[in-house]
């Protein structure tokens, strides 16, 4: 019987070349998983920069338009602030077929940051909250300050009371969402905006 010169493969050099092609399976694999894993931590942090600019953009431009609008129970103008809840006038548009002059409440319950609005009336001297419908603007709040100051060098203060007249200069709202802190939202109502302005 002849004897043939080609020549098999070991048992060996078939594990070895299986052990790498495992090896390479897996680093593939692995490499497609981090980038799935990437992928949607990438989506996460877009969707909370969305809802941050949406929440900030929404809060920003209802602060601008708050008015000093007089009442027959608050001759000095309408705006209170304490704690975690901000209550003011400012005109509204295209919210639930509603318009015109509203309260707007903003206010902390629980983990959840929700806003309030009832219809503008000058003989009325405090809407009554209880029974009004509230609307979730965010949720997994932690912490929320409402800080304002009188005039632009003065210092930032935690409250503006019934014997305060008017609206503040400047509104600062902090807010903690999600176990981060989000840029403070600093609001100077267009009233004195244009008082600076040339």
């Amino acid at each position: 019987m002849p004897v043939s010169d080609q020549r098999g493969f070991t048992l060996v050099e078939v594990v070895i070349s299986l052990t790498l092609m495992s090896l390479l399976v897996v680093a593939t694999l692995s490499a497609v998983r981090t980038l799935g894993d990437t992928q949607q931590r990438v989506e996460a942090a877009t969707l909370r920069l969305e809802e941050m600019r949406l929440v900030s953009q929404f809060l920003r431009n209802s602060l601008r338009q708050a008015v000093p609008v007089l009442t027959m129970a608050r001759p000095g103008g309408y705006f209170l602030a304490g704690g975690a809840e901000l209550v003011w006038i400012a005109p509204l548009s295209g919210v639930e077929g509603v318009a015109g002059l509203q309260y707007k409440r903003l206010f902390l319950q629980g983990e959840t940051l929700r806003i309030q609005f009832v219809p503008f009336n000058p003989t009325l001297e405090r809407p009554e909250w209880g029974g009004v419908k509230s609307h979730v603007l965010l949720g997994q709040v932690s912490e929320f300050t409402v800080s304002m100051r009188e005039a632009a060098p003065s210092d930032w203060r935690s409250g503006w009371s019934e014997q305060d007249v008017g609206v503040p200069h400047s509104v600062k709202l902090q807010l903690r969402v999600r176990e981060r802190y989000w840029p403070d939202l600093v609001v100077t109502p267009d009233l004195f905006q244009a008082l600076v302005s040339p």
